[in-house]
């Protein structure tokens, strides 16, 4: 494709293949980060550099309670004051996406900044806007990958709008960096707030053994940014179908909230260790996934030494692609994969979930989204919560249209809709 050689894998064996061997871990030189200069060991690639930060960020994550009760708190109160901001619409139609995105990324800014924002703050504001703005740019932009040469060419970058790419980018950094000076200036090893607290230790314990580790405050500021973007893109993506679907499908409405009723009760507060009780609300958020492929596409994997799939050699320096989209749609794997149809991640007495091997929305080996858990977590935390309190519906007159928009995820394109409190 252009001037790269390229595999497409469009099944889950091939990709389940292919992405258990370390040879498939690398990142193309040129991916669709690197065009606005952002320098994130996640999406660099240094592979060394990579697997160091991974593990590192996975430790400290799970030691700041991201698997554990402490981040479900997080969400619950945010939860709890989303909904306040729904109710105070009073069942008038509201903008959902504009709504819902300073919800999940003040759950994000708890993780990693220690505190979350008022939804007026204009820091935080800008931070959304800056970044939803070069989420779509990113998307734009992502044909520099295969053909170099348009970074050269000033009416191509024009036209994608990689000079305002560039200054969102520089005003985002500056946010963060105003953050981990802040974290610099009042850190207190022995009490650990945070992710980014929990980095600047690190990175001052590694630093004194090796003044050329790959810890550094550029490679944070480019994880800090990597957390934020994915953490909140990706569920607001999710949870954004999850609402237009459930507007659209009045008779699922009624069964999670059925289902809602015989386990919670209209007072008590969701959480997440409900879900094995509520297997048609796992169900349907499954379906939601495989349906609707958020990230349709997974991030361009690059072979690191010659290797093969499938039978097939693959030369060291191939751009991998996985069509995760054709995987969630292939009618060898999925009666009707172009219908929505929650039962089939049912068993046949509707009492549990049962998950299919080509179900992969997060994708799938070392490299796969290691924001999953908390995805899930806001995913059913919301949508519980949200379907407890109101009936959701469209504006009347409304026609849905599943026909979505890609950024770097695979969204809802703006609609509006109403809330109306329940009794």
């Amino acid at each position: 494709m252009g001037s790269q050689l390229v595999v497409v894998l469009n099944d889950s064996s091939s990709i389940r293949e292919a992405f258990s061997k370390s040879e498939f871990n690398g990142r193309p030189p040129n991916n669709c980060f690197c065009v606005f200069g952002i320098k994130s060991p996640f999406f660099m690639g240094d592979f060394n550099m990579w697997q160091e930060h991974r593990l590192f960020t996975l430790q400290s994550l799970k030691n700041l309670g991201f698997e554990k009760s402490k981040i479900e708190e997080e969400i619950q109160d945010e939860v709890s004051n989303f909904c306040d901001i729904l109710k105070s619409y009073q069942g008038l139609p509201l903008d959902f996406l504009a709504v819902l995105h300073p919800s999940l990324s003040n759950i994000i800014c708890a993780l990693l900044f220690g505190k979350r924002y008022e939804y007026v703050d204009p820091e935080r504001k800008a931070l959304d806007k800056d970044l939803q703005a070069i989420c779509k740019i990113i998307g734009q932009t992502a044909a520099h990958i295969f053909f170099p040469w348009i970074r050269y060419i000033p009416l191509m970058l024009k036209w994608l709008n990689y000079d305002e790419g560039c200054q969102m980018y520089k005003h985002i950094e500056q946010i963060f960096n105003k953050q981990i000076e802040e974290h610099k200036s009042t850190l207190n090893p022995s009490s650990v707030r945070d992710y980014i607290d929990s980095y600047l230790i690190e990175m001052e314990a590694r630093q004194k053994k090796d003044p050329n580790t790959t810890f550094t405050n550029k490679a944070l500021t480019g994880i800090v940014g990597d957390l934020f973007g994915a953490g909140s893109e990706t569920g607001h993506t999710a949870i954004s179908w999850c609402m237009y679907t459930i507007a659209a499908y009045p008779d699922v409405q009624k069964e999670i909230q059925d289902e809602i009723l015989n386990v919670l009760g209209m007072d008590r507060k969701p959480e997440f260790s409900d879900q094995k009780l509520m297997p048609f609300t796992h169900a349907f958020i499954l379906e939601v996934m495989r349906w609707k492929s958020t990230v349709p596409l997974n991030i361009l994997r690059y072979t690191l030494a010659n290797t093969s799939v499938a039978g097939y050699d693959i030369p060291q320096g191939t751009t991998i692609m996985a069509n995760l989209w054709a995987v969630h749609h292939d009618p060898r794997n999925w009666e009707d994969p172009d219908t929505f149809k929650p039962e089939r991640f049912l068993s046949p007495d509707r009492k549990s979930v049962v998950k299919s091997p080509h179900y992969m929305p997060f994708s799938v080996g070392k490299r796969a989204c290691p924001g999953e858990n908390l995805a899930y977590k806001e995913m059913f935390l919301y949508i519980v919560a949200i379907l407890q309190k109101f009936d959701v519906r469209f504006p009347d007159g409304f026609v849905p249209n599943f026909q979505g928009a890609i950024t770097i995820t695979y969204k809802p394109k703006p609609f509006e809709i109403r809330f109306i409190p329940r009794s």
